[in-house]
């Protein structure tokens, strides 16, 4: 009689929860880590920030039929095995999803610069920015590689576009290191957010330096005089690497080199999601995709099932314009990855009507981690 293969998912993002149901649809015998067994879902932050939704709302608990879920944190890897809090555990493969680990920057409770992107630290931030009745609000990209590209720029018209509602004399401004908006996608899908935040009063100043180290401390050191006069300055902070994969990183990047299957060069451990390099968006659906294609390499690599060829995701990002309205861009890759393969890019423009649509998006997010379950 056969024992199925013990498999460790880690993390428990899209990359992670994917990554877990193919390897125990394909008869893996899966063990996932993840602290406190919960998900969030990164793009409710926004309406969290400005008192639409509490974090609650968009944290689900993790619940999966045939895994064994642990409600930990993982604290090293080693060929064959994992350590969580405090314990080793042998595995014969690993999947690690630990995602981008964010700086601390200044403090959510005092002072007048605050760091957050997740609804958890929305929810602090939130009564900083409905104390806020006139003056300069800004939003500052603080470095790059940062998660869910187009959200700073959907952030800074959601709160322009909510001071207005409440007739608040409130100037917001976008600063960001980028030379284009979403360079890494040709220019288009950056002139359609440069195009939205100027129609929704948002000033965008390109090429902004931003010291990481000063942030620690409170401090937005670009054009330091001009930013002494915003009443709230809002941080996207610095994206580094998880502890977890510290090893594996090479050079200043905080991302883990992989190969095509997103294998790293530690035996028998893939990393996936936002940790790992890639060409692909930092979006759900290139970081589920990327789960997909580890998992059917891990099932090959212990013999369960056959190698399977990858092919390339897709990406489909919602663009919060404010008031309830939504954009949505589309990204696929027809002709292969990049650097040979090119985006093809669909846009579709802002209207209330796609909120359902992002509504319906957050319910298939939610049933992937809680299947059967009502929640």
């Amino acid at each position: 009689m056969s024992t199925a293969p013990n498999v460790a998912v880690i993390g428990a993002g899209p990359a992670g929860l994917t990554a877990a149901r193919r390897l125990r649809n394909g008869g893996a015998s899966v063990v996932m880590v993840a602290p406190e067994a919960t998900s969030e879902y990164l793009p409710g932050a926004l309406a969290v920030a400005t008192g639409d939704a509490s974090a609650a709302s968009y944290r689900t608990r993790v619940d999966l039929a045939g895994l064994e879920i642990v409600p930990g944190r993982a604290e090293a890897i080693e060929p064959g095995r994992i350590r969580v809090d405090g314990s080793w555990r042998r595995v014969e493969a690993v999947v690690a999803a630990p995602g981008l680990a964010l700086d601390r920057v200044g403090s959510t409770m005092a002072g007048p610069v605050l760091g957050f992107w997740d609804p958890s630290g929305a929810e602090a931030a939130a009564p900083r920015l409905a104390a806020v009745e006139q003056g300069i609000v800004d939003v500052v990209i603080s470095s790059v590689p940062y998660r869910c590209p187009p959200a700073p720029y959907g952030l800074a018209m959601r709160i322009a576009r909510w001071a207005r509602r409440r007739e608040l004399a409130v100037e917001v401004r976008l600063r960001t290191p980028e030379r284009h908006p979403l360079e890494v996608l040709g220019r288009t899908l950056g002139d359609v957010l440069l195009a939205a935040c100027a129609d929704a009063g948002v000033e965008v100043r390109l090429g902004a330096v931003v010291d990481p180290e000063a942030l620690a401390a409170g401090a937005v050191t670009e054009d330091p005089v001009d930013h002494r006069r915003a009443a709230l300055t809002i941080v996207i902070p610095p994206h580094r690497a998880s502890p977890l994969v510290a090893g594996l990183l090479r050079g200043e990047s905080p991302l883990v080199p992989v190969d095509e299957r997103f294998a790293t060069e530690m035996s028998g451990v893939f990393v996936v999601g936002d940790a790992a390099a890639s060409p692909y968006p930092r979006a759900d659906g290139p970081a589920a995709w990327s789960g997909t294609v580890a998992a059917d390499a891990v099932l090959a690599e212990l013999g369960v099932a056959d190698a399977q060829s990858p092919a390339t995701p897709q990406a489909d990002c919602f663009v919060d314009h404010g008031d309830g309205a939504y954009g949505r861009f589309r990204i696929s890759y027809p002709d292969g990855p990049p650097p040979n393969g090119q985006p093809d890019i669909a846009v579709e423009p802002p209207a209330r009507a796609r909120a359902r649509d992002f509504d319906d998006a957050f319910g298939r997010w939610r049933a992937l981690r809680a299947e059967g379950a009502a929640r």
